[in-house]
């Protein structure tokens, strides 16, 4: 059994990661843009005059990069009507299992951090478990 120790910011970096890991398998191409290089990077290119983001040019561009990145997704997917915010469902069987995986690896992790959180709410996603994957039982996260 591997073991790794990180503090609590490397394991959010690392359930992020995952997450990004398990949306662009499943055809969530649309995430790309919200990396934090290019959130940034876009957020200071677009400043105004008086210092603040332009915030209309800023989803202009977001939304255009969404349009883009339509026709490459369904060219893998080889799915030419695929609408835009649609995506295969984790379950697909199209889906790699890596990608529940990553999921199943970020549900634990997630739920960790809503166990920590002393104002934590039992109606969030976060509040349950639910793996799908074999050898589940073995991703353990204590914080």
């Amino acid at each position: 059994m591997a073991r790794i120790e990180l503090n609590n910011n490397q394991l959010r970096l690392i359930q992020r990661a995952l997450d990004f890991y398990s949306r662009v398998g499943i055809g969530q191409f649309e995430v790309i843009k919200e990396h934090p290089t290019f959130e940034r990077h876009l957020s200071n290119e677009l400043k105004l005059m008086n210092g603040r983001t332009d915030y209309n040019r800023f989803h202009q561009v977001r939304d255009s990069v969404d349009a883009m990145l339509i026709h490459p997704r369904n060219m893998l997917m080889q799915d030419p009507s695929h609408p835009r915010n649609g995506s295969w469902g984790i379950h697909n069987k199209k889906v790699d299992e890596s990608c529940r995986e990553a999921y199943d690896i970020i549900q634990v992790i997630r739920h960790e951090f809503w166990k920590a959180d002393e104002t934590r709410s039992n109606i969030t996603v976060d509040s349950s478990v639910h793996l799908v994957t074999k050898d589940t039982g073995n991703i353990k996260v204590t914080l």
